[in-house]
């Protein structure tokens, strides 16, 4: 799916948070690297081997308090996100880079996808079986 724009510091707080991870392209109009990554980030988001993976942009100059609050301050700049916790952050327009985030992303959502998905723990109700002590 073709990213997002996030337009608010609330919504921008809403997708960090959740379980699915974001990796999320900051970057601005007047900004070169960033006209010459983006349609790589929008064809990477199309792939689908990162279907597990949401993305998303943030427009630097409509959204400075996403800015300030992450302090970014130069772009590109993406960041992947899951659960609240920055998974990692890949600057300027380098396509490997860029890669080597998602594929932490897609990792960050098998590692989630494994835990949901685990059987519950057994609990051994047994007594503790005795070890005889060595000399």
């Amino acid at each position: 799916m073709a990213p997002q724009a996030i337009n608010s510091l609330q919504e921008f707080r809403k997708i960090i948070d959740g379980p699915k991870p974001a990796v999320i392209d900051f970057w601005a109009t007047w900004c070169g690297p960033c006209k010459m990554i983006g349609p790589v980030f929008k064809k990477l988001s199309e792939k689908p081997e990162f279907a597990s993976v949401d993305f998303y942009t943030v427009d630097g100059d409509e959204q400075p308090d996403i800015m300030d609050e992450l302090q970014v301050s130069s772009m590109p700049t993406f960041i992947a996100f899951k659960d609240g916790n920055k998974i990692g952050t890949s600057l300027g327009a380098i396509p490997k880079n860029l890669l080597e985030l998602i594929d932490k992303a897609v990792k960050a959502a098998a590692a989630g996808a494994a835990t949901e998905d685990s059987a519950p723990a057994e609990t051994n109700t047994e007594a503790p079986a005795t070890v005889p002590a060595t000399a």
